[in-house]
């Protein structure tokens, strides 16, 4: 039997105090993403995963709106199943090399994305791949 699932793999991304963000992608023919989170030597930071259903690319300099629509989003960690709460940061805080990953729904999302914030180490990189489940 031939499989007919889409993908596409964006990244890496390596994230810093210069570039605290993933680049916006749109996603409107995906219905579930994983993000994959490595840190290399040391690293800290918090992570914030968002999406928007506009049909226009949302403008982040502005606040969320009627008509600048974007949300934080829900996700799962893979490794043990926990939900991570929509309006919950993801903190992390590793001494060594460490990798993990987080599933997200994106049914009728037109386009997702991640920020990190309150880093105070260095060596984050974030990919994401997303599939259509067929």
């Amino acid at each position: 039997m031939c499989s007919l699932r889409t993908t596409a793999s964006y990244g890496p991304w390596t994230l810093d105090a210069a570039n605290e963000d993933t680049k916006m992608i749109y996603i409107w023919d995906f219905r579930n993403a994983i993000w994959t989170i490595i840190a290399t030597n040391s690293a800290a930071c918090t992570i914030k995963f968002y999406s928007s259903n506009s049909e226009t690319r949302p403008d982040l300099d502005s606040a969320a709106s009627a008509t600048n629509i974007y949300s934080v989003i829900q996700n799962v960690k893979l490794e043990d199943w926990t939900p991570i709460d929509w309006n919950t940061w993801v903190v992390y805080a590793w001494a060594s090399d460490w990798i993990t990953t987080y599933e997200v729904n994106i049914n009728g999302a037109n386009w997702i994305w991640a920020i990190m914030s309150a880093r105070t180490a260095w060596d984050v990189t974030i990919i994401v791949t997303l599939y259509d489940n067929q």
